[in-house]
């Protein structure tokens, strides 16, 4: 008797998580490799994933229906791949748009809303960055306020020079692109992280300085994104992360 081939159906369920994948991949990669543009990934790329990973998902429910009237059907493999597939690529996109309702629209976050650490070495890194370094308005440190209440300056009883030393070993701590300046007489060290698959850049700029007294400091911390109106809580994440590490020291 000769043998069931395999399924069409089960086939191009593969075929097509595959195809959702490698595009979901390539909307963050592509712009980041400077393929193509953010507008691209966003409006075309992302939304496209997530379409050719519901039409793998439906093409393995159909195999399942025609498997029941040929119980022998060959394919088994390749609808659980076409499945992986799917799941995982509109899961992603559903985790992340689900995450982007979480936050606020606002990319620059800072422990000292009424006088933010400013960047100096960062800067001509900015040159071409859509978002630039003045902190923003009123209305935008209000809405810092009520989403991320937590981030404020940390203190320290210590003096200025144990502070630094600290705030500068957490830095090196941290998984953070590069370093970009340390400059303990001022009181400033500048880096910048850049975050994998669209590899968007977030510049972070630290203060310390002396609170009320010698022997007692404060560390302030911003972080900025170079690009997008919002940041996921990205940076205050970071901001958070970076005071715990110095704390730890």
């Amino acid at each position: 008797m000769d043998q069931e081939k395999t399924s069409k159906w089960a086939l191009a369920s593969a075929g097509f998580g595959i195809i959702a994948i490698i595009t979901l991949l390539l909307a963050g990669y592509g712009y980041q490799w400077d393929w193509w543009g953010l507008g691209t990934s966003f409006t075309w790329l992302l939304p496209g994933s997530t379409i050719v990973g519901l039409i793998a998902f439906s093409l393995a429910i159909v195999f399942g229906f025609a498997r029941r009237n040929s119980p022998n059907k060959k394919g088994a493999g390749f609808v659980a791949l076409g499945l992986i597939l799917s799941l995982a690529v509109m899961g992603t996109v559903g985790y992340w748009y689900m995450e982007a309702q979480k936050y606020p629209p606002i990319h620059d976050i800072t422990t000292d809303i009424e006088n933010p650490p400013e960047f100096r070495a960062i800067v001509p890194l900015r040159a071409d960055a859509p978002n630039d370094t003045t902190y923003g308005d009123q209305e935008k440190a209000q809405t810092q306020r009520e989403h991320y209440p937590n981030i404020e300056t940390l203190y320290l009883d210590v003096g200025y020079s144990v502070a630094f030393d600290r705030a500068l070993a957490a830095a090196q701590e941290m998984p953070w692109e590069e370093i970009v300046t340390v400059d303990k007489e001022a009181g400033m060290i500048e880096a910048f992280d850049r975050l994998p698959w669209f590899g968007f850049i977030d510049d972070v700029v630290i203060r310390v300085d002396t609170a009320e007294t010698a022997e007692r400091s404060k560390i302030d911390v911003r972080s900025v994104s170079r690009i997008g109106r919002g940041d996921i809580g990205v940076n205050a994440h970071r901001i958070q992360e970076y005071l715990e590490a110095v704390e730890n020291q």
